[in-house]
């Protein structure tokens, strides 16, 4: 408990109000731990992996997408993306405009523990168009990627980066853009565990030549 609350408890006035409090947080945080022990126990018994063991080094064409780009922090990537992609998706309604590809993040700088990143909510569309509320399209130049599909949660997916940062280092490759999170369904469609997400690492296409 919070020593501004242990005072309060200690004092006696709103004794009970603030130790409800405490109870209803401590419950919480209990719910939560139950859920992720029960997905970890649905993985063991599914004898599922979390990410693929297959990377594949393959080009990615040009195309303009739809962007929302925003600044985030580590405790609030998780609803800043979602967030991100409503107002892309709601300023292509306003004009009319249809996806015509899967929603992407790109990570110019991914938020940590001790910094913010800086993140780019992508939607591939067919042209540019002027767009308002803060939604820009761009034109994204084709590239060479190396790419791993992740299955389950996205709180799971630092796994995934560190195998892939790990291969791209041992193969001589270097990266050379922003990191890329494909999202090939959504949890409005699946359960988390079933969660398909295509992690894409820019690398030189020099090096990828000789793989």
């Amino acid at each position: 408990m919070p020593l501004a609350e242990i005072s309060i408890v200690l004092a006696g006035d709103g004794a009970d109000d603030t130790l409800t409090s405490h109870l209803a947080a401590l419950t919480d945080q209990l719910v939560e731990h139950d859920r992720k022990l029960h997905e970890l126990q649905r993985l063991i018994s599914r004898k599922e992996l979390v990410m693929s063991n297959t990377v594949t080094v393959k080009p990615v064409p040009a195309h303009h997408a739809a962007v929302y780009r925003t600044s985030t922090t580590h405790t609030s990537v998780f609803t800043d993306i979602p967030d991100g992609f409503g107002r892309v998706i709601a300023a292509l309604g306003d004009s009319g405009v249809d996806p015509v590809g899967m929603p992407y993040t790109l990570f110019h700088q991914a938020p940590d523990a001790d910094a913010a990143g800086d993140i780019a909510l992508c939607v591939p569309v067919a042209r540019t168009v002027p767009l308002g509320g803060g939604i820009r399209v761009i034109a994204v130049d084709a590239g060479v990627v190396a790419s791993v599909t992740h299955r389950g949660s996205y709180e799971q997916m630092g796994t995934a980066y560190a195998a892939m940062a790990a291969w791209i280092q041992q193969r001589g490759h270097r990266i050379v853009g922003p990191t890329r999170e494909i999202y090939l369904n959504s949890p409005a469609e699946v359960d988390e565990i079933e969660l398909l997400t295509e992690i894409q690492f820019p690398i030189d296409a020099e090096a990828s030549a000789a793989e």
